[in-house]
């Protein structure tokens, strides 16, 4: 006899085969405006257990190459426009092979400064949007980028604006279906104080530049600042998940149907459950830490109603 009960289903990236790498997507270095060589920035995320870094610097191309069999460099480039009705926005692109058609602080349309860049990069991120002072509605109709920076690393130390979480829940209470990540932006301007403090989790099935771009184009990764999320999973419309230890962890949804649990005063918590509301559309999960720090898992999927 077949059950007709929903089974726990293990969601991707977590489910997948391969391994775990860390990478840094957003550093700059002397060929903008950081304030240490390129080849010092990559031995110092190396030294610290990175997997791999895009170098990302102003309207500069940093080509991508394996350097070691535990390290990688994917290309990058950060660019930045100014929209005539939104105003300053910046992009980041990945795996590009020549620089864009794009020139510093050009007045140019935000879609038409992604689709630039698109043109040559198979990775487009909105950065900062927060810092960049950004509207969630600026966002909401681009089309050929749906990434962004949930954590802004250099924003957040220098000017307090490094979170945008509202921006990208808005998006996807529209049903926009976008992912996030956690980046440092370093300038080394003081010391290693923007450094080390935003990062990607990416399931890959090699350390290979080719691996790391196919699994952000799908979104087989999460983002952090200091907590690990091991386990997610969805039966019927309870979201599950494992971590390391946490003071609270959030299940993040359109409308007023969150829900954070709490680990008890003292304490802390390794897994949690919620079941989402028939109206949510999606979930996702944030993971805190003893320390304050986070971890974000791309959202998941509901039918309203099922």
């Amino acid at each position: 006899m077949t059950s007709s009960q929903p089974q726990p289903v293990q969601v991707e990236p977590f489910s997948l085969p391969g391994n775990w790498y860390r990478g840094i997507l957003h550093v700059h270095s002397t060929l903008s405006d950081g304030e240490r060589a390129p080849d010092e920035v990559l031995a110092w995320y190396r030294a610290r257990g990175y997997h791999f870094v895009a170098l990302t610097d102003h309207d500069v191309l940093s080509q991508g190459r394996p350097l070691a069999e535990d390290f990688v460099t994917l290309s990058g480039i950060e660019v930045e426009c100014v929209d005539p009705e939104a105003g300053l926005y910046h992009l980041l692109g990945f795996g590009a092979e020549r620089p864009p058609d794009l020139t510093y602080n050009q007045l140019l349309p935000l879609q038409e400064g992604v689709d630039r860049l698109r043109a040559v990069a198979r990775v487009v991120v909105v950065a900062h949007p927060y810092w960049s002072g950004q509207r969630s509605a600026d966002l909401l109709a681009l089309e050929r980028c749906s990434l962004l920076e949930v954590y802004n690393g250099g924003c957040d130390v220098d000017d307090a604006k490094g979170y945008s979480a509202v921006h990208w829940d808005d998006l996807l209470a529209a049903g926009r279906r976008w992912r996030a990540l956690a980046t440092d932006d370093a300038h080394w301007r003081s010391g290693t104080k923007d450094a080390g403090l935003g990062w990607v989790w990416v399931r890959a099935p090699h350390l290979e530049a080719e691996a790391l771009l196919g699994a952000l184009e799908k979104g087989h990764f999460y983002a952090s600042t200091g907590p690990k999320i091991d386990h997610l999973e969805v039966e019927g419309r309870q979201v599950r998940v494992r971590c390391s230890p946490a003071t609270a962890v959030d299940f993040v949804g359109n409308g007023p149907f969150s829900r954070r649990i709490s680990a008890p005063p003292g304490g802390v918590l390794t897994e949690a459950a919620h079941t989402a509301s028939g109206r949510q559309t999606y979930v996702r999960v944030a993971v805190r830490d003893a320390g304050g720090n986070w971890a974000w898992a791309n959202p998941i999927w509901f039918q309203p109603g099922g």
